[in-house]
């Protein structure tokens, strides 16, 4: 009986755990638009240590995008993807091990100020 009632107990946490293969998604919606978690209104997302996240260009304009940890913003660690072209087919996945916050940015030089001021947001790793 107790064999049976802890293998009960291990299936229902295993079955609460979450896909290892389903990341969160961030898309680049444009210079005007900045990014945006996929879903919502928000560039800002909190994960598990170890989840991943999963960068896509679906920018209309057609202009390339990036993100990169905010330069100088500190711990944990830096990353950073390649050019995005914009295309919703190429996802560039970032997994994030070490718990803390990553600022994120794109961080092409368009020398436009408004791309500065849109395209951010914030990674909690718990």
């Amino acid at each position: 009986m107790r064999r049976l009632l802890l293998l009960l107990m291990l299936g229902a946490l295993v079955s609460c755990q979450p896909s290892s293969s389903s990341c969160v998604v961030i898309e680049a919606l444009g210079i005007d638009r900045g990014f945006r978690v996929q879903g919502t209104n928000s560039a800002d997302v909190t994960i598990r240590q170890g989840g991943c996240i999963e960068f896509v260009n679906v920018d209309p304009t057609g202009t390339l995008h990036l993100a990169q940890t905010k330069p100088n913003s500190g711990p944990p660690k830096d990353f950073s993807t390649p050019n995005l072209l914009p295309d919703p087919t190429q996802k560039e996945r970032v997994v994030l091990n070490l718990a803390g916050e990553y600022e994120y940015i794109c961080s092409l030089n368009t020398g436009n100020v408004v791309h500065a001021r849109t395209m951010y947001g914030k990674i909690t790793v718990r």
